[in-house]
C-alpha cells in the first residue's frame, strides 16, 4: 500500500506541471489572433513562426522620401488593411499620408501589369488616388493623399511605386 501512495503522488507531481504547460490563459493574452499567428511563442524556437521572405512595408520607403511629399510625419507605422504588409505614414497637422500595401505571394500574376492599368508602367489609378501595381508575384497598393479634388498626385504615387519596385 505504502508503494502504491507513493507512486500515485509521484505521478500527480508529474502531471500537474505537464498539464499547465499544455494549457494557456486566455483572459491575460492581450494579444490580437494576428499577433498570435505571427509573433513566436516562449515555447517555440524564435524563428519557427516568422515565415521566410515576410516583407516589412515600413522599410520600403525612407523618410526623405516621405517628407518632402506629406512634410512632417509619424515615420511610418503598420496599419490594417489587405495585404501581406500595410504601413502608413501621416502628417497630424495636414492629414496628408502615403499607405503601402504589399500583397502576400501569389496574389498576381508574375509579368502581367495591374488589373486596369492606364499607365504604361502597369500602374492602374482608381478613386481616390489608389494606385494598384504588380511586384513579381505580389498586387500591391500606393496611395498618396495631399489632394482629394484632382489627380495631382499621381505623379509622385508612380516615383514612390518605382522606389518600391527596385527594393521589393
Amino acid at each position: 500500500m505504502k508503494r502504491s501512495s507513493l507512486a500515485a503522488a509521484c505521478l500527480v507531481l508529474l502531471l500537474v506541471p505537464t498539464a499547465a504547460a499544455c494549457g494557456s490563459d486566455t483572459a491575460t493574452d492581450t494579444r490580437t489572433p494576428d499577433d498570435r499567428a505571427s509573433r513566436p511563442s516562449a515555447s517555440r524556437e524564435p524563428d519557427a513562426a516568422a515565415p521566410a521572405g515576410k516583407v516589412d512595408a515600413c522599410t520600403l520607403l525612407k523618410p526623405a522620401e516621405i517628407t518632402p511629399v506629406i512634410g512632417k510625419n509619424d515615420g511610418g507605422r503598420p496599419d490594417g488593411g489587405v495585404g501581406e504588409s500595410v504601413c502608413l505614414w501621416e502628417n497630424p497637422d495636414t492629414y496628408h499620408s502615403v499607405t503601402l500595401s504589399i500583397g502576400s505571394p501569389g496574389t498576381a500574376v508574375p509579368g502581367q501589369p495591374a488589373s486596369g492599368a492606364d499607365s504604361p508602367d502597369g500602374i492602374g489609378f482608381g478613386s481616390g488616388n489608389m494606385a494598384e501595381f504588380v511586384v513579381d508575384d505580389r498586387a500591391c497598393t500606393l496611395q498618396v493623399v495631399t489632394s482629394v479634388t484632382d489627380e495631382s498626385d499621381r505623379p509622385t504615387a508612380e516615383k514612390l511605386i518605382g522606389l518600391v519596385r527596385t527594393r521589393l
